[in-house]
């Protein structure tokens, strides 16, 4: 007997039927990546601010209330700063803004390499 893809229930071949349970596949979220840019324009009065990544992508809008909450008030022009970017139909929209606070240590010297530094 041919069954159609939209019917829930199997028959068997004794004729009875038993109900299908539907298979439910995961579906992956995109993976958010984190950018590290700088604080290009920002004004206090409006609320709103631009960032631009280091890559020199586009510049990202953001407001006042995607920058974490403990650093609002440490937020200035040319600061680093690390967020996620939304496209919406307005542009791009930075979010989750946390001033960057990590400083890299400074590259090994060639002495330091020819020592067997790792």
């Amino acid at each position: 007997m041919v069954q159609s893809s939209m019917s829930q229930y199997l028959t068997t071949e004794a004729g009875g039927d038993v109900l299908q349970t539907p298979v439910v596949l995961p579906v992956r979220k995109p993976a958010m990546t984190r950018h590290v840019g700088v604080v290009r324009a920002y004004s206090p009065p409006k609320l709103l601010g631009l960032v631009i990544d280091e890559v020199g992508a586009e510049d990202a809008i953001f407001c006042i209330e995607d920058v974490a909450p403990g650093d609002r008030g440490k937020l200035a022009l040319g600061q680093s700063v690390s967020f996620h970017v939304v496209t919406e139909r307005d542009g791009l929209i930075a979010k989750h803004i946390r001033i960057d606070t990590t400083t890299l240590p400074p590259p090994p010297t060639d002495m330091l390499i020819s020592r067997g530094w790792r």
